[in-house]
């Protein structure tokens, strides 16, 4: 057998176009692609083609330029920064003044959307909550107030409400506060009476500051607060205090203190019984009185005054029943 020289053909790499024509030949069914770009190729095979790149000219236009140079100027710039804004709005003020429907419109507008604002349930008080006072003065101050509940907090003037609730004797200070939910919280401090000072016809509670906390119709509605009497007497309150203090075995005869002459005091008991002590050392002076008391019960004999204003010479003055059944003893003998 004869061996035969057999040539394996040479392999031609077809390009990417190439194929593409060939396969559109080979099936004339398929519409024609046309022409193929590279850069439809890139997009079939992956491949990246090189971008266009334009170029643009910096330079500015002649509008844009003549433009940039207005606006440097200072003139222009304020012109129409300041100038412009300002001729505007004198424009429209002028126009809105002059203008008398356009300014009634305007107000019932604003009105209408105030009150709408204002009408607002969120907007609106229901109640108020005292803190610190008594009923008697909670209800003082609910009836001075004058609060027609529910009311828009709008037409609350709490400062108003604030000084006048401080006006009141008995208030010493007050704050008021708006809290969620529609009230009005009030917290006050009260006066705490610590006398009864009777100022001529009136009885005047004092609290331990000297101020006035309230006035009383009659001694009998505090009967568990002493009373005092006399010019300056609320200036020596503490004085007029330990003397009570001091005084508490005849506490139930005592009825009340009474400043004399701006000076000193007078002890005031029942039974028209008077015990004056001196200026100075008023509670020593006491304290003698009560050991003459417990040892001579002087306090339970026909004795109108103990003058105590010299420690040194105590004086009693007898009643005029006692004096004269003295002077008929001394007749008979």
């Amino acid at each position: 057998m004869q061996s035969m020289n057999r040539k394996e053909p040479q392999l031609r790499r077809i390009s990417s176009i190439e194929s593409i024509n060939k396969r559109k030949q080979e099936a004339p069914n398929i519409a024609p692609l046309g022409e193929i770009s590279a850069e439809k190729i890139g997009r079939l095979f992956g491949q990246k083609t090189p971008e266009r790149v334009i170029k643009t000219d910096p330079a500015p236009s002649k509008i844009k330029y003549k433009i940039h140079r207005m606006w440097l100027s200072p003139i222009i710039k304020r012109t129409i920064c300041f100038g412009l804004p300002t001729l505007l709005m004198f424009m429209f003020g002028t126009y809105f003044l002059s203008n008398d429907n356009l300014r009634l419109k305007f107000n019932n507008v604003f009105e209408d959307a105030k009150l709408n604002i204002q009408a607002r349930p969120e907007f609106q008080i229901e109640l108020m909550k005292i803190e610190g006072a008594s009923e008697a003065l909670a209800m003082s101050i609910r009836k001075s107030l004058k609060l027609n509940f529910p009311v828009s907090s709008f037409k609350l003037d709490l400062l108003e409400l604030k000084n006048k609730i401080q006006d009141m004797q008995e208030v010493k200070s007050a704050s008021l506060f708006l809290r969620p939910g529609g009230l009005l919280e009030v917290d006050l401090i009260e006066r705490i009476p610590l006398i009864i000072w009777r100022n001529g016809s009136s009885l005047e509670m004092i609290d331990s500051e000297g101020e006035i906390s309230g006035i009383l119709a009659s001694r009998l509605d505090r009967l568990d607060l002493p009373l005092f009497a006399g010019d300056g007497a609320k200036e020596y309150i503490l004085e007029a205090l330990n003397i009570y203090k001091v005084a508490e075995p005849i506490s139930e005869r005592l009825r009340g203190l009474r400043r004399m002459g701006d000076r000193r005091w007078d002890m005031i008991l029942d039974r028209n019984q008077i015990i004056q002590l001196p200026e100075f050392e008023p509670i020593n002076a006491l304290k003698h009185v009560l050991v003459l008391n417990s040892s001579q019960n002087i306090l339970s004999r026909d004795i109108v005054t103990i003058d105590m204003r010299d420690t040194s010479r105590p004086v009693l003055r007898l009643s005029d029943a006692a004096n004269e059944i003295i002077r008929t003893s001394e007749l008979m003998e």
